[in-house]
């Protein structure tokens, strides 16, 4: 990290250093020459004898078409990352030297004390606050828990603190940067309850929850088109793309996008699969949620239940299918629930009404309990049948009380 400092105490500054950041631009600038490179084929002139070798020169050029696109996302991407630009100020005089005495007495060394914003995560949406840097050793021979660090610096400040996944673990006697961040302020506890459809070995529905930062966790389903192995392969490839793409620092945008190109590009739309998604900030509390024709989903409050739908088409129906998101807020005791197709369907009355219902008397803050029942209402509402593959992913949120 290069930072300079300007006026008022401010200092800004590049995440990555300049070698780092060359090669990055580098290698962004070689996935933009490559989208240009497959945009500028020419298209084959020939007249076509039949109205099939038309069809598929034409699939050809779209199929050019989108793997071009999908360069541009990834030039981006590695543009964005060089790019990231850290905002730094350092703290007023008084206070620093109260915290580096007050440091000392417990048998650390502080060298260097900055407050940190930007460059935090390669995801937008996280809405991370300010985190702080300090450079810092053990006095003597002695080790220190960056734990105990953590620990300290949330008396002082006033703010539960937890150690940054970047950040250095041990205080030993080398001068190291530690990273702290303010501890999420939810804590969450998913479920998953499933069924396979009669007749068949195994289920064509994919489900997926990560944390993949201290900050955010996400929840996924994909349903595949029909029923069976092609069904499964289906689903289970959108969910591990969309985790390699989220995992890579895409955001779930254009993760979303990313996957719906890629199978809209295979064999005329013959693999098409519904996929849920649920991004849960758990700093802030807020819940996003992108669909490609996925049922609908829930948040209960208590005894009132929130139906989040969105009227979209499936992954792969067309080239470009643009995400809707849609937020909700969560409090203490929420719980979200995610459902396959097989399961709204078997409960879905008049507007979904009755599936409201079911949730809404449904007294339990257990996930697990809550996605058992709901699962077992489906099979009960079928006559004990099992039509359709059936997933419910069940999430409760709680504050976080720890320490």
């Amino acid at each position: 990290m290069i930072l300079k400092l300007k006026e008022n105490n401010k200092i800004d500054g590049y995440l990555l250093t300049g070698y780092s950041q060359k090669k990055l631009h580098c290698l962004s600038e070689t996935y933009e020459e490559l989208a240009r490179l497959y945009r500028s084929i020419p298209q084959e002139e020939a007249a076509c004898e039949n109205r099939r070798d038309m069809l598929y020169r034409r699939q050809l050029q779209e199929a050019k078409q989108i793997f071009a696109n999908h360069l541009d996302e990834i030039s981006d991407a590695f543009a964005e990352v060089a790019d990231t630009v850290v905002h730094a100020s350092v703290p007023v005089q008084h206070k620093r030297r109260a915290l580096i005495q007050y440091l000392k007495k417990q048998g650390i060394l502080v060298k260097e004390l900055l407050f940190l914003e930007g460059g935090s995560g390669l995801l937008p949406e996280e809405g991370l606050c300010s985190r702080i840097s300090i450079q810092a050793r053990a006095i003597g021979r002695r080790t220190v828990p960056v734990s105990t660090l953590s620990g300290l610096l949330s008396v002082f400040f006033g703010r539960r603190l937890i150690p940054s996944l970047d950040s250095a673990t041990l205080l030993d006697r080398n001068y190291d940067v530690f990273i702290f961040e303010d501890e999420p302020q939810f804590c969450v506890m998913s479920a998953v309850s499933r069924a396979v459809k009669e007749n068949e070995k195994i289920s064509g529905d994919n489900f997926s929850f990560e944390e993949y930062n201290q900050n955010q966790a996400i929840m996924m389903i994909a349903d595949g088109m029909g029923s069976g192995e092609q069904a499964c392969r289906d689903s289970q490839s959108v969910i591990e793309f969309m985790e390699k793409f989220l995992e890579a620092g895409f955001s779930k945008e254009k993760a979303f996008s990313m996957v719906n190109s890629a199978i809209a590009s295979q064999t005329q739309c013959c693999n098409m699969t519904t996929l849920d998604v649920c991004a849960i900030n758990l700093l802030n509390g807020d819940a996003e949620f992108l669909k490609a024709g996925a049922a609908p989903s829930y948040r209960k409050r208590g005894g009132y239940v929130e139906e989040i739908s969105v009227d979209t088409l499936p992954l792969g129906s067309i080239d470009e299918l643009c995400p809707m998101v849609q937020t909700v807020k969560l409090v203490d005791s929420d719980m979200l629930i995610l459902l396959s197709d097989g399961v709204a369907d078997a409960l879905e009355g008049a507007g979904g009404r009755r599936l409201r219902d079911i949730i809404a008397r449904t007294d339990t803050a257990n996930p697990k309990e809550m996605a058992n029942h709901l699962l077992q209402c489906a099979i009960n509402c079928q006559g004990g049948h099992i039509m359709d593959d059936m997933t419910v992913l069940a999430c409760s949120v709680r504050y976080n009380r720890r320490g």
